[in-house]
């Protein structure tokens, strides 16, 4: 990766919607550079996916949550897979320290959250979960 790449991908992080044509005038390249530089990053998987992220009034109708999952396995390779196919959640990281994984999720209601963790707590390799509802953000310290 370049100094163009690393532009290119702050330009998408503040909006992954950008159109091409935008995003080369912003960074004074031509659209087909910009063009094979995204599909490049999307080759190489720095760019993993493209998101859509809420705006505030629709954050504030889901229940959003952080669950910590503590294994009973050293390898939570079969728990990420299983946790992947959860449509409700949004990110997932390994841990070092007490717990082994964390995710980030949302849901529609508390009944839907409370089917999503009886769903984690059923994989095979889950010994214990703690689960944290986010009650608000006060968003990207780096941004402020």
């Amino acid at each position: 990766m370049d100094d163009l790449d690393n532009r290119l991908l702050r330009l998408l992080t503040k909006d992954a919607r950008a159109s091409a044509t935008d995003l080369a005038a912003a960074l004074n390249v031509s659209r087909g550079t910009v063009q094979n530089r995204i599909d490049k990053l999307v080759h190489t998987r720095v760019i993993s996916r493209f998101t859509v992220e809420l705006g505030e009034s629709e954050e504030d109708h889901q229940i959003s949550a952080f669950t910590l999952i503590r294994l009973k396995a050293d390898d939570g390779k079969v728990t990420i897979a299983g946790l992947r196919r959860i449509e409700e959640i949004v990110d997932v990281h390994t841990l070092s320290g007490a717990f082994d994984i964390v995710v980030d999720l949302r849901t529609s209601s508390l009944k839907r959250l409370d089917a999503v963790l009886d769903r984690i707590r059923a994989l095979p390799d889950v010994a214990e979960t703690q689960s944290h509802i986010r009650l608000s953000s006060v968003g990207n310290p780096r941004r402020v």
